[in-house]
């Protein structure tokens, strides 16, 4: 998941009542990404402050630079640079799984 993509994930709770994220380290478009293009007025919740407050361990970088998180299965980018170094981990993690 790239970018905005990590909202998904936001009220998903696992069969415990504990949100999915509680614990996992995750990245998504951070606040000041968000800022920086005007964009967070817009929107109806700030995805780095939700992921937080529902217990992720969420990490990033310098706007704009390409940032992936990978925790278990979940694979997750900052921002549309993250894009191309995400697929490559999601490509080398799949030919794991065939060897």
């Amino acid at each position: 998941m790239v970018c905005h993509a990590p909202a998904i994930l936001r009220d998903v709770k696992k069969s415990d009542g504990e949100y999915l994220v509680k614990g996992l380290k995750v990245t998504g478009f951070k606040n000041d990404e968000d800022t920086e293009v005007e964009l967070l007025h817009h929107l109806l919740f700030s995805l780095e402050n939700e992921l937080k407050g529902r217990g992720a361990h969420y990490s990033s970088i310098a706007n704009w630079q390409p940032h992936v998180v990978v925790d278990g299965a979940l694979m997750s980018g900052q921002s549309p640079a993250s894009a191309v170094p995400l697929a490559e981990a999601l490509s080398v993690r799949l030919k794991g799984l065939n060897s």
